[in-house]
C-alpha cells in the first residue's frame, strides 16, 4: 500500500471515529431512546467504515465506539455497560465480521448488492448476539433492573427483539445504500 493510500484510509478512519464520538454525546442521534427501548445508530458507521476501509480500520472505529460507550455508561450510571466485555469487544467485533465477509464474498461472484446485505446482516446480529449474552452472563440485567429482571425476563427479551429488529432493519436499508452511492468516491481516494 502506498503512502499516499495509507494516509487517507487514516483520515478515513479518524473522521469515521470523529463521527462516533459526536454522535455518541449527542442526544437522539448516536442511542434513540424510544420508552424503555434504547436504539442505536452507530453500528451503521461501525459497518460502514469496515465496509469502506476494511476490518483492521473498521475495528479501530468500533473501538472508539467501543470506548465511547464506556465513557457515557460511566457518565450515565449504567454499570454493565461500563465492562469492556459489554461495550468494547462485540463492538470492535462487529466491525470485523462485517468487514472480513465483505471482503470475502466481494472475491466470489456474489453481485455486490447481496454481499453488503449479508456483510451489514452479520454485523448487525454480532452487535445484539454478543451485547445480550455479555450482560446475561456478567448479570447485567440484574445489576440494572435488580431482583425485578428475572420476574420479567420475556418483557425484556420482547423489548430487546424490538431493539434488535429496528436496529437490523435501519441497517439493511442505510449501509448498503450508503455505500453503493459512494463507492466511486471512496474508490478513487483509497
Amino acid at each position: 500500500m502506498k503512502k499516499k493510500e495509507k494516509l487517507v484510509r487514516l483520515v478515513m478512519c479518524a473522521l469515521f471515529s470523529a463521527l462516533i464520538v459526536v454522535m455518541t454525546f449527542t442526544p437522539y442521534l448516536g442511542y434513540i431512546s424510544v420508552g424503555p427501548i434504547e436504539i442505536t445508530t452507530l453500528h451503521i458507521i461501525a459497518i460502514f467504515g469496515a465496509l469502506v476501509l476494511g476490518p483492521k480500520h473498521g475495528a479501530i472505529v468500533g473501538g472508539v465506539w467501543g470506548l465511547t460507550c464506556i465513557v457515557r455508561a460511566i457518565q450515565m450510571g449504567f454499570a454493565p455497560f461500563a465492562n469492556p466485555l459489554v461495550s468494547l469487544v462485540p463492538r470492535i467485533l462487529v466491525a470485523v465480521v462485517a468487514g472480513l465477509i465483505f471482503t470475502g464474498l466481494t472475491k466470489t461472484k456474489c453481485p455486490k448488492a447481496i454481499a453488503l446485505g449479508i456483510a451489514t446482516l452479520a454485523g448487525t446480529l454480532t452487535n445484539t448476539i454478543l451485547v445480550i449474552s455479555a450482560l446475561t452472563f456478567f448479570g447485567g440485567f440484574e445489576s440494572l433492573l435488580g431482583a425485578a429482571a428475572s420476574a420479567i425476563e420475556k418483557i425484556i427479551f420482547t423489548l430487546i427483539g424490538t431493539n434488535g429488529l429496528i436496529e437490523l432493519i435501519s441497517a439493511l436499508v442505510v449501509v448498503p445504500s450508503l455505500y453503493l452511492a459512494t463507492e466511486k468516491f471512496f474508490k478513487s481516494k483509497i
